[in-house]
């Protein structure tokens, strides 16, 4: 039991690692030719572990940003994992609050919606979420040290179509969790609302604005729509 439980959890957390990839040589390119060392690029896949947080991180050090602007636009970017929390925490309550601390440091959109998706259906069992987490972790940091070794040898990232591999993750999240007409309806509403918030100059808080709207329009339609 031990054994399977780590085994499923790499097992689902590839399809992470497939996104991940791509995204984490963009990443690397991006930072190296932006003045960060390999190191220094593993160090802040390692600490930060945020795909948006660390581009947002190496754009404004790039562009001189101060010690504070850069931490309070990635807590701000970051803000929605706050919602994924509320959502977690009926799976951790029983847990040891040093395991809770080390399972959260793993917790990204994707590892969020494939665990959860998975608990619906198995009792919560820390080991998978290890698994799946570690898993994902690692390809990550991989991919971002081989970006940033590789980043010389790859002159034009677009031509390659990395710039569209966190996009095409996100849609793939999206169905994985649209289980209804409701569940679809929110996501669309989502999509608008955000959208209409970037046209309005919203671009650091559209999306925890977005969720916290669409979610409330879930509960709405939980409650009044039947099915």
């Amino acid at each position: 039991m031990f054994a399977y439980q780590f085994k499923t959890g790499m097992k689902k957390a590839l399809p992470i690692g497939m996104g991940y990839f791509p995204l984490g040589l963009a990443f690397g390119v991006i930072a190296e030719n932006a003045g960060f060392t390999p190191l220094q690029i593993g160090l802040m896949s390692v600490l930060l572990f945020s795909g948006s947080g660390q581009f947002i991180a190496v754009a404004l050090i790039s562009a001189g940003a101060g010690f504070w602007t850069v931490v309070f636009t990635i807590l701000l970017v970051n803000s929605r994992y706050a919602l994924f929390s509320a959502t977690l925490s009926q799976y951790v309550k029983k847990m040891p609050s040093w395991l809770t601390a080390l399972i959260c440091q793993g917790l990204t959109d994707e590892t969020f919606v494939v665990s959860t998706a998975h608990f619906r259906e198995n009792k919560p069992d820390p080991r998978f979420w290890l698994s799946l987490n570690i898993t994902s972790h690692i390809v990550w940091i991989s991919s971002t040290i081989l970006g940033a070794v590789a980043g010389n040898f790859i002159p034009n990232l677009d031509s390659l179509g990395l710039n569209f591999a966190l996009p095409a993750m996100f849609i793939a999240l999206f169905f994985m969790t649209a289980a209804n007409v409701k569940a679809v309806c929110c996501g669309i509403i989502a999509g608008v609302i955000s959208l209409v918030l970037i046209h309005w100059g919203l671009s650091d808080a559209n999306v925890i604005l977005a969720t916290i709207l669409a979610a409330t329009a879930g509960v709405v339609f939980n409650k009044w729509i039947p099915g």
